[in-house]
């Protein structure tokens, strides 16, 4: 079938994996992959979106830190991606399809970029979204399947735990619209890792898996489609889950995955340093996203992007102001995808 890429005997689950220069981060992903409980099988699909250079860089760091060796395993090409490298992973009967975007394709075109040609693959009955600076406990995909195919839920997400803390969590399950304030809440924010809750109270008020780690069934992928990739950055991951959440939406306390959160967007730091691409893109995007699913409170979101943009120039970094009126602007105008006036850099 034209524009397909050949993947015979794709495993249970398709692990995809979205890179930008970070071929270190995706290494400890993938150690730790190694590590993961026998069932479910699964193989590894992960998208290069910094070029040529750290696409290479990747394939060696993987292979002389001895996590994957190469296969002779065949990959037809489809348009997505410029070139494909077949590995597989040391440890265990693991396929790990490293392929390099032909440019900077956003996190959400670069989960699209495998997804869509997987969706004529036969195999496979769930994938596992991943983000490269996350390092899952070895029972963590095993505990997603079990609650989504135990429960009948269409996405399911982990326990994640603070960046660089193995006790406090970041995310229980994910992500909570809270309309009153247009804004993102994470659940469970602040948590002790062995704090009491009740996941079936979670999954009530649920909006979204975290997009750093998030099951998906085949069936949700082919009743909703895939992941909206006009976002490029930010919300593209509460965009899918609203959409999945009347097919239900599920939390897997059991399991944990570690995140460094914020290394490949420049979304963590100080309000001086985070990035302007981030600060610009999380405020055109809420935007879109309020304007889609809560378009009632258009005005609500404006208000609250405002009180942010002065919150930096209090902070003394008037740069970021300007990114979050630019990017408001932008956001009323429509624009999507990647920023015109950003530039890759060399």
């Amino acid at each position: 079938m034209e524009g397909e890429i050949m993947c015979p005997d794709v495993a249970e689950v398709a692990i995809l994996v979205v890179g930008y220069r970070n071929a270190a981060d995706i290494v400890g992903c993938l150690a730790a992959l190694s590590e993961a409980a026998i069932s479910p099988r699964f193989d590894v699909f992960i998208c290069e979106n910094g070029g040529r250079d750290p696409f290479l860089r990747l394939v060696e760091q993987l292979t002389a830190a001895r996590i994957c060796e190469r296969s002779s395993q065949p990959c037809d090409l489809n348009h997505e991606f410029a070139e494909v490298e077949c590995l597989r992973l040391r440890a265990r009967a693991a396929k790990v399809w490293v392929a390099r975007a032909h440019s900077n394709l956003g996190y959400a075109g670069g989960i699209n970029a495998w997804l869509r040609p997987l969706t004529l693959v036969a195999g496979w009955n769930g994938i596992w979204v991943l983000n490269p600076d996350t390092v899952p406990q070895p029972n963590a995909l095993a505990e997603l399947v079990e609650r989504a195919e135990g429960g009948g839920k269409a996405m399911v997400g982990s326990t994640i735990l603070e960046a660089g803390e193995d006790s406090r969590v970041r995310f229980r399950g994910g992500l909570r619209w809270q309309t009153s304030l247009a804004r993102v809440v994470a659940i469970g924010l602040g948590d002790s890792l062995s704090a009491a809750h009740d996941p079936s109270a979670i999954e009530a008020v649920m909006d979204s898996p975290s997009g750093a780690s998030m099951y998906v069934t085949r069936s949700c992928v082919e009743h909703i489609g895939l992941m909206d990739d006009a976002y490029f950055l930010f919300y593209e991951d509460i965009d899918w889950g609203v959409r999945a959440k009347p097919l239900g939406l599920g939390y897997a306390s059991n399991s944990v995955v570690g995140h460094k959160r914020g290394t490949t967007t420049g979304s963590s730091g100080t309000l001086k340093s985070v990035s302007g691409l981030s600060v610009y893109l999380e405020h055109r995007n809420g935007i879109r996203f309020v304007r889609r699913h809560f378009p009632h409170t258009v005005w609500l979101r404006l208000a609250i992007s405002c009180c942010y943009a002065l919150r930096f120039l209090l902070a003394g970094s008037p740069r970021n102001f300007g990114f979050v009126i630019s990017g408001l602007v932008a956001g009323l105008r429509g624009e999507t995808g990647r920023p015109k006036w950003h530039s890759e850099p060399g």
